[in-house]
């Protein structure tokens, strides 16, 4: 191998990386944004794994980008959780 080999190949690489670092950027970005999409169970787990990132991750991201919306979320779940059962008790009873 050439110096000159040597030289372009490392050029490459760099630039590959770059991309590859972009590409991640983009990626994440993508992820955070389908992510607060919904705030039902499980969404956000589904959205990582579909990504290939871990579930914590995201969360943490979700969190960087968008603070207190996984809170907000959790209150949302707990809120529709409390309403239906409220509304199958009456009929629980009966």
């Amino acid at each position: 191998m050439t110096t000159d080999t040597l030289a372009a190949l490392r050029k490459r690489a760099e630039r590959s990386k770059e991309q590859a670092e972009k590409d991640n950027t983009a990626l994440l970005a993508e992820a955070v944004k389908q992510a607060i999409t919904s705030d039902e169970y499980g969404h956000l787990s589904a959205v990582a794994r579909e990504a290939g990132i871990a579930a914590q991750y995201l969360r943490d991201l979700v969190e960087k980008e968008h603070p207190g919306w996984l809170a907000e979320a959790a209150r949302n779940r707990k809120a529709r959780k409390d309403a239906a059962a409220k509304g199958k008790s009456p009929r629980a009873a009966a």
